[in-house]
């Protein structure tokens, strides 16, 4: 039966060890690919042919259309910042009134 030789050394197990931590170093510095991300067409909801409503109160707004929902956003109205391209976004005034319209 062979016999199996362990090596055992103190130098044997520093050159393991820097080889180890050269390749991980080595590792370490790559860099990944930049993350492409694909939006909506800018007016997925159909927010420009909208914009004769600007300026007009809020509710002068059709109730349906090619958005799929209305989010009315009011002055110092906290906002979730998830993208929908099928969410109409109304920014009003303090009076009601629209300011922007824009998808999202």
């Amino acid at each position: 039966m062979p016999q199996i030789n362990v090596i055992n050394s103190w130098e044997t197990n520093m050159k393991l060890m820097v080889a180890t931590m050269f390749c991980l170093g080595i590792a370490g510095c790559q860099v990944a690919p930049p993350v492409v991300v694909q939006l909506p067409p800018a007016d997925s909801c159909g927010a420009a042919g909208l914009s004769g409503y600007t300026g007009g109160p809020v509710t002068n707004l059709p109730a349906t259309g090619t958005w799929g929902t209305l989010r009315v956003i009011r002055p110092g109205m906290m906002v979730t910042m998830d993208y929908s391209g099928a969410r109409l976004n109304a920014r009003v005034d303090a009076a009601g009134r629209i300011v922007t319209l824009t998808c999202g």
